[in-house]
């Protein structure tokens, strides 16, 4: 038995190596866990079910890694794996070398758990100059938020002559003028929410994948019209794009959906 389990989880690091999906979910149990420790670095994290192990592997596409693994100690269902790692951070552009212990639980011949431990200091020592910007814009995102609204801090991420682009419309804001936008759509959403989806953060570029949820509840400016509260909810995929220099936000790109907003508060047809 024991080397029938270390024949699956060498199996699973051949997957993992040769980049095969289809093998890996075929290896893992149902209410398979994963769990990474650390925080400051992109695969940080507990990953459940075969859901959170694609969401996983798509995190991985930010790191360039190989994994040695070198050593296995069976004992009942448990599997430790001794091994190396050494990769890239592409968004920072930094290496690390990282010597590893993987706890894997294996139970009828699936990956049951996976207890990672590893060099996190390395790997967030890697990532720090994303993770920088990364906070700078989560912390802008927490500024806009409906029921804390705080409209001059959210100015204060901009840098003098920062702006906010709104590109469906071709707006620009500047100063004063994105904290009043800001403003205008909480005041027709009192409880509008970004929920953030994905971060891509690089140097000088983040880039963020989120819908904007909330209940129409005030007056809503669309162009040259005025649409009353109609009580309705939306939930509208969004992408922006934030460029920053010494810290702060020069430009701030919003690819919204307003036709999507539209159809969502009943304004017009599918």
């Amino acid at each position: 038995m024991s080397n029938n389990h270390v024949q699956i989880v060498k199996d699973f690091f051949a997957a993992i190596g040769s980049g095969d999906k289809k093998g890996l979910l075929a290896l893992v149990a149902k209410d398979f866990e994963w769990i990474i420790p650390g925080e400051d670095w992109p695969l940080a994290g507990t990953y459940r079910g075969h859901a959170g192990l694609e969401d996983l592997l798509q995190k991985s596409e930010m790191l360039e890694t190989s994994t040695e693994p070198h050593e296995f100690v069976t004992q009942g269902d448990r599997v430790l794996v001794i091994g190396f790692a050494r990769g890239k951070i592409l968004a920072t552009n930094k290496t690390f070398e990282d010597d590893w212990v993987f706890a894997i639980t294996v139970q009828d011949g699936k990956l049951k758990n996976i207890r990672e431990y590893i060099d996190t200091q390395a790997l967030a020592r890697a990532s720090e100059m994303s993770r920088g910007n990364e906070e700078i814009i989560r912390k802008l995102y927490a500024a806009g938020e409906g029921r804390g609204l705080d409209t001059e801090k959210f100015v204060s991420f901009f840098s003098k002559e920062g702006y906010m682009y709104d590109v469906p419309t071709d707006t620009k804001f500047r100063g004063k003028a994105i904290g009043e936008s800001v403003a205008a759509l909480a005041k027709a959403f009192p409880d509008v929410h970004r929920k953030l989806l994905n971060i891509y953060a690089t140097e000088g570029v983040v880039v963020v994948e989120l819908r904007i949820q909330g209940t129409h509840e005030g007056k809503l400016s669309m162009g040259s019209k005025t649409i009353a509260p109609t009580g309705k909810s939306i939930d509208a995929p969004c992408v922006d794009i934030f460029h920053l220099e010494n810290g702060k936000v020069a430009a701030f790109n919003c690819y919204d959906m307003p036709s999507v907003m539209q159809q969502q508060l009943g304004l017009v047809s599918n």
